[in-house]
């Protein structure tokens, strides 16, 4: 008979801190079998089953010594379910735990050590559970929108006007902020080759640029981990910066670079998992791309060699990252 989630987790931790060990127990009809786990106590041996809606009362009680059943119910199973298992085990040893919610919802007289350690296993996987809700969430692409949004803030309160300055922000505030400046970084201030990716020229540009990261950035946070995601998304950045500062004269700003390097890295995932998510997916990215460099070329104050040095960048990083 296969081990559940549930059933898995319990051993476990039943057997590393509390000695039990694992047990096989007999159904009525001799047919089946039931998970368990099982020690010695106070020269009876006490067995904890683990059982089910729709065979708790199937296990032969009488070939052991001391038992404890464990039903598992989930979310499904309404009030009157939890009834019909008290009355029809009345004066067995019984907890009942709701898998689904990790909530003991009954348990009889004479078990409350088991219930300790039971309620251990329910906090246990409330942990686990949160754990994997936090991973799940794309808290470093709602970070970078954060840094973005205060900086364009910023912005706005340093240059004096602040209605005129909403929809396009002054560019002297943007150098003195960090923008990109060829005279100024040839100067040494080279870290305006990442500080210029959280400043944009407007209301337009930052959202645009927001909502395109927020589309993007938690694909690639959950395909390549927070920490390659970082990783990914500052190379591409920088590299963005480097080709513009190379091959442009005009002062640049904005996250559209760093975005770029996104979607390479989405393009590199799809080829090398395209037997996987198909081809489709491979094509699709690459219609994207297309469409964005048309854009570049075709409307005036695009950095489009910015554009191309943050691809390249992320295809460069996401291609030896997925090696790693």
């Amino acid at each position: 008979m296969k081990k559940n989630e549930f059933e898995k987790i319990t051993i476990e931790i039943f057997n590393q801190y509390y000695n039990y060990n694992i047990g096989e127990f007999n159904s009525k009809s001799g047919k089946t079998s039931f998970w368990g786990i099982t020690k010695e106590l106070n020269n009876r041996r006490q067995n904890v089953v683990f059982l089910y809606l729709d065979n708790f009362n199937d296990m032969d009680i009488s070939l052991y010594d001391e038992v404890i059943k464990i039903i598992v119910i989930d979310s499904k199973n309404p009030i009157t379910d939890i009834e019909k298992i008290k009355e029809t085990v009345e004066g067995e040893r019984l907890i009942i735990v709701n898998k689904d919610n990790n909530e003991l919802l009954y348990h009889s007289f004479g078990v409350e050590e088991t219930v300790a350690q039971i309620q251990s296993v329910l906090n246990y996987r409330e942990k686990l559970k949160e754990e994997k809700a936090r991973a799940k969430k794309p808290v470093i692409t709602i970070s970078i929108i954060a840094i973005n949004v205060v900086m364009y803030i910023i912005t706005i309160l340093l240059s004096g006007n602040i209605l005129g300055s909403i929809l396009e922000s002054d560019i002297r505030v943007l150098i003195v902020l960090g923008a990109k400046v060829n005279e100024l970084i040839a100067q040494g201030q080279y870290y305006r080759l990442i500080t210029c990716a959280f400043l944009h020229g407007g209301l337009i540009h930052l959202l645009v640029n927001m909502y395109a990261l927020y589309v993007l950035g938690p694909l690639v946070e959950t395909v390549y981990g927070k920490i390659k995601y970082l990783v990914i998304y500052f190379s591409a950045a920088l590299v963005s910066s480097v080709f513009s500062y190379l091959f442009s004269e005009s002062v640049s700003i904005g996250a559209s670079g760093a975005i770029f390097g996104l979607l390479g890295a989405i393009l590199v995932f799809a080829f090398k998992r395209r037997d996987k998510v198909g081809k489709g997916m491979v094509k699709n990215v690459l219609s994207v791309i297309a469409m964005n460099v048309f854009i570049g070329v075709a409307l005036p104050n695009i950095d489009n060699f910015g554009h191309l040095g943050g691809l390249v960048g992320g295809l460069l990083i996401s291609g030896i990252l997925l090696l790693v």
